[in-house]
């Protein structure tokens, strides 16, 4: 579990300032999309965008360092 950790944090850290803070408020703060557009300066919807491509991004790195079997 926490090799998992690791790996994601190091994942997340390749992510670019604005994603991680995105994903930070979202997932660590729990706060609503609405809330994390308004502080960064952006639509609803673009950070909705935003925090898709970044989730699918994470997704993507975490899949290129699983062994495989």
């Amino acid at each position: 579990r926490d090799l998992r950790m690791m790996r994601m944090q190091e994942a997340i850290e390749k992510l670019s300032d604005e994603q991680q803070r995105a994903i930070r408020m979202r997932y660590a703060e729990g706060l609503p999309t609405k809330q994390i557009a308004e502080t960064l300066g952006k639509t609803d919807v673009a950070v909705r965008v935003l925090l898709s491509r970044s989730m699918r991004h994470l997704e993507q790195m975490l899949d290129d360092v699983r062994p495989s079997r």
